[in-house]
């Protein structure tokens, strides 16, 4: 089974996590943990999630901002087999990964970063009708 642990500084991952349900992904599969949010510790949150986590299970990790103190804190979790942190997160990329197949390959677990890059853009670059189509 596939565990998907959102990890952030503050309400960032909870966030994401809501966002998650309110469109349908993810599931009972997916955990946030908003660390140093109402004095959490995250290193116990941590904790708990991998006790819920079987060996077989592939765990999927995403932070904030790599190199931040939540990175640094899961990062040495990529020595645990089938486990891949990812840093940067946006909802582009949770997309993807919440509907990947059970048995994705890593070369269909990178495009989960290609599918954050390609969803970072610049809005300013594409041409927009000055029509009143839009939607109130």
């Amino acid at each position: 089974m596939r565990k998907i642990l959102l990890i952030s500084h503050f309400g960032l991952a909870g966030g994401m996590l809501s966002t998650m349900s309110y469109f349908g992904i993810g599931g009972d599969n997916c955990t946030a943990i908003n660390a140093y949010e109402n004095d959490l510790d995250p290193k116990a949150e941590l904790e708990k999630f991998w006790a819920g986590v079987s060996d077989e299970d592939q765990v999927l990790i995403f932070t904030d901002i790599m190199g931040g103190s939540v990175n640094q804190l899961v990062t040495p979790c990529i020595s645990r087999p089938n486990t891949y942190v990812f840093a940067g997160m946006n909802f582009p990329m949770l997309i993807t990964a919440a509907t990947l197949p059970e048995d994705a390959s890593e070369d269909e677990l990178r495009l989960v970063a290609t599918e954050a890059r390609n969803g970072v853009v610049l809005m300013n670059d594409f041409a927009f009708s000055a029509g009143g189509d839009e939607d109130e």
